[in-house]
């Protein structure tokens, strides 16, 4: 047996052994406790996990949170810098956080996430490309939630808790400058007396992009946004708080939706599914080129493209993982509003809460579809859309795409909980959801739209290819109960259930040269999850706890035209035991959890050509985590946490198989590909998308007095591994991402009572391209991968004012 496999196993014994060996109040509208510091400098956190304000270390769930302070001190701008800090969180897209192993594999518009992010406990789609700013704090729960919090939780919560208003006249301006002539300005100013108080925060970033167009000669993947929020807290007597939060976020950016265009050109397939380099796909046998052939036949008597050739051959794609070569520069534009209002009654020992949110947004990405500079031109010049706004007369070739978006969210929650004198609290509500979107994804090539022409007849609007969804729809209802019996003051027992019911509805089609009408898909799913958990204080310092949760993940629609009309939900029961625990006069924090995932109806999707489809399989998950801190002297912090997480597909039911787009005959890179016979794959045996086997952390700071003025110098530094994992769950050679990690570190000085603070800051200090993603695209352009790269290094100054 090799050292890598005794890994697991001596981590798990490790864990056996330091397992063996080691009052609430309900969470309203109301003001959270003061974060203060335990004598040896760890900073004591009081969280909202359990919709209670309790302590984090007497939470008997895995959570990792971080407060305004912590967020600021380790220089965290977004969620994507989060992922660094936290056990078994991997974010590899925008909006694609999974938790475990466990996010969304689904492809379809009603599809959701495995792991909730929630702005002020309400799912307002907090993306993770949203910067924080002026927040109160954020918690990541790992594991199902099944009772509070219910469905698209199988993985976990993403919480993110804005600043609430507070007493007196303050506030703060933070103004950064750094490469990429970045310029990030965000703060806030707080007002107010003791019934009314008022917070207007704002944020502001404008930088250049990371990445050369050689095409065009600019720079992309830039950001330009901007968000506004303003917060209102009244308090009409002493047992009632009324908190308003309106956010506002608005971005019109080069932000890109593909980063690097990978591929070891091969004919028939394209691209190689077994090597990858920066070679140009041969599509001398795709659908696109065979319409552009036909159409020059019939217009200029010949074919374009001689048999055999590629559209792509000679088009460049440098060998820089930042430079690419496109006809045009990515664009993003989005906006959104979110709405939240929540109202908290005290009557004697029972709390009654009402939370009302409202969130809409639309966004539009557009791209270079074939994602090059195409060096073929056409005989003469020809007249073609190259996008739904702009005509071209040219004899370029010439291809874009658009994803365009729109959606409105509606959540209504009720809830009751107690803070009973004896032995037994409850919390018990209800909630509504109701969300509806658009989305229209459209593709424009003059090989479509020229072929269409010929066939005469025909309207505009078949002349490019466009997957539309309307009124995408969910309605949700919920029920749910949790009860807390303490039988000792060591020993608690907590028993929750919910009750869940899906409602969706879609209208879709595809044009595809033609003009389908509309056709409509409903379905409706509901399920009973719930929780138990037995936790007991060995001493005031260490909790131990098991539980077992059952989550759910609502089914879905799938695409007009697919041979499996919808998918299911999916189920997981989760067993789990942890510890928390603090040593050496309250100096040293380490908590650790084990866990082990029984998965029913994992959704995947699929992608053929210009048609997506999701299906279901089962899968195992196990897994162990670590975190810790360390204060051992004045000034000095030392943190680090570690994961193991192991994922095994259980396999598709005999007549469900699937075979890879990329590679559906299973060429081994020997001979000439073909694509029949398609292989039937199981897919029993491989790992799930996205899920490191191993992560690891480990941050530290030490700060030290400046002179005799009372100022101080602070100097940070934080390290982050996550060993190999896959891109998708056909598990190929191109689909494995490698290793990587990241360092960051800073420098910070500050005067006596903090009001002035100067930063001087490195991210990816050693400049590493780190590759975090492959997206296969369709065969229709050769299925080439589009690599996600991690930010290069970035430094810079930023200066904060407090008053």
């Amino acid at each position: 047996m090799g050292q890598k496999e005794l890994l697991p196993q001596r981590c798990i014994a490790t864990f056996t052994a330091i397992l063996l060996s080691g009052t609430a109040m309900p969470a309203g509208a109301q003001q959270m406790p003061t974060q203060e510091d335990t004598g040896g400098g760890i900073e004591e956190i009081v969280v909202t996990a359990q919709k209670r304000i309790e302590a984090i270390q007497d939470v008997p769930i895995a959570i990792s949170a971080f407060t305004a302070e912590t967020i600021e001190r380790q220089g965290l701008d977004d969620a994507l810098d989060l992922q660094l800090q936290v056990p078994n969180l991997l974010i590899v897209g925008n909006d694609r956080p999974t938790i475990r192993g466990i996010g969304n594999n689904a492809i379809s518009s009603t599809a959701d996430n495995g792991t909730g992010v929630l702005v002020n406990f309400a799912p307002l789609g907090f993306r993770a490309q949203d910067e924080f700013f002026d927040l109160e704090r954020v918690e990541v729960l790992r594991g199902p939630q099944g009772t509070l919090y219910g469905r698209n939780t199988t993985g976990g919560t993403i919480n993110v808790i804005t600043a609430k208003p507070k007493e007196g006249f303050n506030g703060y301006l933070s103004a950064q400058y750094g490469s990429f002539d970045t310029k990030r300005v965000h703060g806030a100013i707080n007002l107010g007396d003791d019934t009314i108080q008022l917070r207007f925060a704002g944020f502001y970033l404008n930088r250049d992009g990371y990445t050369k167009n050689v095409g065009t000669g600019q720079d992309i993947d830039g950001r330009n946004q901007h968000s506004f929020r303003a917060s209102l807290r009244i308090n009409p007597g002493p047992d009632t708080v009324i908190d308003f939060m309106v956010n506002h976020s608005k971005e019109d950016s080069t932000r890109s939706r593909e980063n690097k265009r990978l591929c070891r050109a091969t004919p028939v397939l394209g691209c190689s599914p077994v090597s990858l380099g920066f070679d140009s796909p041969d599509t001398s046998g795709v659908l696109f080129q065979t319409l552009l052939n036909a159409t020059n036949a019939f217009v200029f008597g010949s074919a374009l493209f001689p048999a055999g050739s590629s559209i792509y051959a000679g088009a460049q794609n440098p060998s820089d993982l930042r430079t690419v070569a496109t006809d045009y520069d990515s664009r993003f534009k989005g906006e959104q509003t979110n709405v939240t209002a929540e109202i908290s009654q005290k009557f004697g020992p029972v709390t009654l809460l009402s939370l009302t949110a409202f969130s809409k947004g639309n966004s539009e990405a557009r791209t270079d579809f074939d994602n090059a500079v195409l060096p073929f031109r056409f005989n003469i010049p020809v007249t073609y859309n190259v996008d739904r706004d702009t005509t071209v007369t040219t004899n370029q070739l010439l291809t874009s795409d658009s994803f365009v978006a729109s959606s409105r969210s509606y959540y209504q929650e009720f809830r009751i909980a107690s803070d009973f004198a004896g032995p037994f609290d409850v919390t018990v509500g209800a909630n509504f959801f109701n969300t509806k979107g658009d989305a229209s994804f459209q593709i424009y090539h003059p090989g479509l739209e020229l072929f269409a022409r010929l066939l005469r007849g025909l309207p505009q609007e078949a002349w490019s290819f466009n997957a539309d969804t309307r009124d995408a729809s969910t309605k949700s209802y919920a029920a749910f109960g949790e009860a807390y019996y303490n039988f000792t003051d060591a020993t608690k027992l907590t028993v929750g259930l919910r009750y869940t019911k899906d409602k969706k509805s879609t209208r879709g089609r595809t044009v595809f040269l033609s003009v389908p009408a509309y056709t409509e898909l409903a379905g409706s799913y509901d399920a009973v999850t719930g929780r138990v958990v037995v936790d007991h204080k060995l001493t005031d310092d260490n909790l131990l706890y098991a539980s077992f949760s059952r989550g759910f993940k609502g089914g879905g629609l799938n695409a007009i035209g697919s041979a499996l009309p919808t998918f299911d939900p999916e189920y997981i029961n989760a067993y789990e035991l942890g510890s928390k625990n603090q040593f050496a006069d309250g100096t040293m924090q380490a908590n650790f959890s084990g866990f082990y995932y029984d998965y029913k109806n994992l959704q995947l999707g699929q992608r053929r050509g210009t048609s997506v489809q999701t299906i279901n399989t089962d899968a195992k998950i196990w897994g162990i985590e670590s975190e810790f801190a360390w204060a051992p002297a004045d000034g000095l912090l030392l943190n680090a946490n570690a994961s193991y997480l192991n994922t095994r597909l259980g396999g598709l039911a005999s007549g469900q198989e699937t075979s890879d787009p990329a590679n559906p005959a299973q060429w081994n890179g020997v001979g000439t590909p073909t694509r029949t016979p398609e292989v039937r794959l199981t897919l029993k045996g491989n790992e799930l998308p996205y899920a490191p086997k191993f992560k690891i952390a480990v941050g530290g700071e030490y700060s030290m007095p400046l002179g005799s003025g009372g100022w101080t110098a602070t100097i940070r530094g934080d390290y982050s591994w996550q060993s190999r994992y896959f891109a998708r769950e056909f598990n190929t050679a191109n689909d494995r991402i490698k290793a990587w990690s990241i360092a960051n570190a800073l420098l910070r000085v500050s005067n006596a009572d903090a009001t002035i603070n100067v930063e001087g800051y490195v991210k990816n200090l050693f400049n590493k391209d780190n590759i975090t993603n492959s997206i296969i695209e369709s065969d229709l352009v050769g299925s080439y991968r589009n690599a996600r790269i991690l930010e290069p290094r970035t430094f810079g100054v930023m200066t904060t004012f407090r008053f």
